[in-house]
């Protein structure tokens, strides 16, 4: 199976975890949704890590679902 994903700007927490919600279609274009949690570029050319830093830090912006408030005291 192979996924063609792109990323959201929704976040939510999964196990206690933030994980985002990436949305796509698989090679048949049927939609999928994925939750993130980590990922991890497997190479060790330094440009192709910078980049990939820099693209994965542009995600990082916090949404309204990426904290669950009901555990947080005033």
């Amino acid at each position: 199976m192979k996924l063609t994903i792109e990323p959201t700007k929704q976040l939510t927490m999964i196990e206690g975890a933030p994980c985002r919600i990436w949305e796509g279609v698989d090679e048949n274009g049927t939609p999928v949704k994925v939750w993130v949690r980590t990922l991890s570029p497997q190479t060790h050319d330094e440009d192709r890590l910078r980049a990939f830093e820099a693209e994965l830090k542009a995600l990082t912006s916090l949404g309204p679902g990426a904290i669950d408030y009901r555990f947080l005291a005033d």
